[in-house]
């Protein structure tokens, strides 16, 4: 995997773009690299580009990552608990390719956003069904 960290002084951001298998080595290094100039900067905002990463990361490696970063973050003499970290993931891969996706970090909103676009394919659904069963009907009277 390669990464790049950088700070970024106009916006006061430090960010972060992997791109590439992403293995926990590679995940701890960038920490480290985010955490570092996160603190030389003085910087409480990070983002993390996330849209060309493969990712070859274990179920349990991705469950103990926040315990990794908090870790991390330590042993800089930093509190992870006061930063604000921004992550861009393959959503916009996966509508840019007519796929619907949508990250959502709230399960409620999750839940509603499925059963707005439910609602419409259902309803579209029904039309269809409506229009063949009318169409099989009218054949069944030119027939008799």
């Amino acid at each position: 995997m390669c990464h790049t960290v950088i700070y970024n002084s106009e916006l006061h951001i430090v960010e972060a773009k992997l791109q590439g298998d992403m293995t926990l080595g590679e995940v701890q290094e960038t920490i480290s690299k985010i955490a570092k100039i996160a603190k030389e900067k003085d910087c409480r905002l990070i983002l993390s580009d996330f849209r060309e990463v493969s990712r070859k990361l274990s179920i349990l490696e991705i469950y103990e990552l926040p315990d990794r970063i908090k870790t991390i973050f330590t042993s800089f003499g930093i509190n992870v608990l006061h930063y604000k970290r921004a992550n861009v993931v393959h959503e916009n891969v996966m509508v840019n390719r007519g796929q619907k996706e949508k990250v959502f970090t709230d399960i409620d909103q999750a839940k509603k956003w499925l059963m707005e676009n439910s609602a419409a394919q259902q309803s579209r659904l029904c039309l269809a069904v409506t229009d063949t069963t009318q169409r099989r009907r009218d054949r069944e009277r030119n027939i008799n």
